[in-house]
């Protein structure tokens, strides 16, 4: 005698079951193997690790770690925050780490096409990579603000983290943060 029809649906229910189960099983494998290969660089993890934790009451985001190096971060790697192909922080001044909030950001690329970005209430701004992709060397042409605006006088060879080259304490290595000075017309 044959097995009842309801024993036949049973048991290829339960075989489905357990082959869905490996599938779940394989692809969280996966996953977790993909995130581990993904963290072995020693150098990349270093170089997150040196910037330090959130600022306290300033949660990830538009306006968290302002000055920063914004693409160590946001440079769509798997499991990395959302992808940023030009991000950075405009600063009120050379000696001050208060935010030029509402500063357009003007860059020209090497094809002569131009962007904006306006800077947020931290001073950063940044552009992502589905609305901008840089054609190397680009150029700051203007940061306005208050119908004041200043120039960077050189380009941005390949690094669109302005904090790539940008560090505090300004000196041989770096010029500082970038910052908005209305007096000098300048900014380094």
């Amino acid at each position: 005698m044959g097995k009842s029809r309801a024993l036949l649906v049973f048991e290829a229910v339960k075989a489905i079951v357990r082959i869905a189960g490996a599938a779940v099983k394989c692809v969280l494998f996966a996953l977790a193997t993909a995130s581990a290969v993904g963290s072995c660089d020693p150098v990349h993890a270093d170089a997150v690790a040196a910037l330090g934790g959130e600022t306290p009451g300033v949660p990830a985001g538009p306006l968290h770690r302002p000055g920063q190096p914004c693409l160590l971060c946001h440079d769509g790697a798997f499991g990395d925050p959302s992808a940023l192909s030009m991000a950075g922080t405009v600063f009120a001044g050379g000696l001050t780490l208060a935010p030029a909030a509402g500063a357009i950001v003007t860059l020209k690329n090497a094809d002569g096409s131009v962007v904006t970005a306006t800077t947020n209430a931290a001073g950063n701004f940044y552009l992502r990579p589905d609305a901008y992709t840089p054609q190397y060397p680009v150029y700051v042409t203007s940061i306005t603000q208050g119908g004041a605006s200043v120039t960077m006088h050189s380009h941005i060879g390949g690094n669109g983290s302005c904090a790539g080259c940008h560090t505090d304490p300004p000196g041989p290595a770096s010029p500082g943060h970038v910052y908005f000075s209305a007096a000098t017309g300048v900014s380094p």
